[in-house]
């Protein structure tokens, strides 16, 4: 996952927003500086758009893991935040359409807000990488006997536990059989980008782990264009990852 704590602050945001404000709500102004700020990935699942191996095609060809702007709370549940631009999340077509949908469950189900000026008062259970602290939610788990990374909450109780839990459920980055999705070309092409992210880090994480300083820094020399464009680097500088056998 990726922090896009910073998107309202870049300077080409304003930018975005005017756009927008004189387009009578097309959000799609918002898709070039989301992007910017996600390294060109899919800041829930990092995804990368220019990805030319994985996808998954419809019956034309096209690729359907494509870049989506739409609404973090839906429509269906806040229509007062229809164009409010700070309601909208970058995603691939994947998380966005096959992933979360409509679904946006919150802690205590009889307060969700029925005007803007109460949305402080609910507890959301699905993460925004723009106004939440992933790193308080989140470690990485390597598991060697898949060779998969998935996604892990950090605490081991309470809201932010639940949180964690619900927003890898949702999105299906972790405990993958349990949380299959029920189409099983949505479910094989998200377990690929898993084993893919296995792949690239393993070597660096292994490295870290066994404290072998050595190693990680030639890791870290070789592909160090490649992490830093990549969230879950953020995530292995801190040290939040765990290796299960």
């Amino acid at each position: 996952m990726i922090d896009m704590s910073s998107l309202y602050q870049h300077k080409d945001y304003q930018e975005a927003l005017n756009n927008f404000n004189i387009s009578n709500c097309k959000w799609n102004s918002f898709v070039d500086i989301h992007l910017k700020i996600a390294n060109n990935r899919c800041p829930i699942c990092e995804y990368s758009f220019e990805d030319v191996e994985i996808k998954r095609t419809n019956k034309n060809d096209e690729n359907l893991l494509i870049a989506t702007i739409d609404h973090y709370r839906p429509q269906k549940y806040y229509p007062f935040l229809k164009c409010e631009h700070k309601n909208y999340l970058l995603m691939c077509f994947e998380c966005n359409s096959s992933y979360k949908k409509s679904k946006f469950p919150i802690y205590n189900s009889t307060i969700r807000a029925t005007h803007q000026d109460r949305l402080e008062e609910e507890q959301v259970l699905i993460t925004n990488p723009i106004n939440d602290d992933i790193y308080e939610l989140f470690i990485l788990v390597f598991k060697q006997s898949d060779k998969i990374l998935e996604l892990k909450p950090k605490v081991s109780s309470g809201y932010l536990r639940d949180k964690a839990i619900e927003t890898i459920k949702v999105f299906g980055l972790g405990n993958c059989e349990e949380y299959r999705h029920q189409n099983d070309n949505i479910h094989n092409c998200r377990i690929r980008i898993l084993k893919r992210y296995f792949t690239v880090f393993y070597k660096f994480a292994k490295a870290l782990n066994d404290r072998n300083r050595i190693q990680a820094n030639l890791e870290f020399k070789n592909n160090q264009e490649m992490f830093k464009s990549y969230g879950f680097f953020e995530f292995l500088k801190r040290q939040q990852f765990e290796i299960l056998v």
